[in-house]
């Protein structure tokens, strides 16, 4: 690989974050207004996103020479763009884990109240603890 593919691999790895970006900022949009329909439409994109990215990381390495100092610039230019995007997209992949988890623990806690009264123990009618849930009614003999 020739330096100049190595710039080439690092601006389209640099296209995809920024793509990606916007992909986990929308999301979050999704997840803050509820909208669980498009934030489940929306996950196909972000994983070929990433995987875009996977591919295009594999098998990348730097030349040992050739080395001509422009693009020893612009390669630490690119590399340092792409930290900067890297730590943006994981900063918004925490927050959105966050929101989601905040999300399910509020319906858990919002069912739970139904879900308490139905896992109380039974008895049987000789006076034995059942596992059967006291919604349940049985009639006859």
């Amino acid at each position: 690989m020739t330096y100049m593919e190595v710039i080439e691999s690092l601006e389209r790895e640099k296209e995809l974050l920024e793509k990606l970006v916007i992909q986990l900022e929308t999301e979050l949009t999704f997840i803050s207004q509820g909208d669980v329909q498009a934030l489940e439409e929306s996950m196909p994109l972000k994983q070929r996103l990433i995987k875009s990215i996977a591919k295009l990381r594999e098998g990348s390495e730097v030349p040992r020479s050739g080395l001509v100092p422009e693009h020893t610039k612009r390669m630490r230019s690119l590399q340092q763009e792409l930290v900067v995007l890297w730590k943006k997209a994981s900063g918004l992949n925490d927050l959105s884990k966050k929101f989601v988890s905040q999300k399910l623990s509020e319906i858990d806690a919002q069912i739970d109240i139904f879900f308490t009264g139905l896992k109380k123990d039974g008895y049987t009618r000789a006076g034995k603890k059942s596992a059967i849930p006291s919604h349940t009614i049985k009639a006859g003999a």
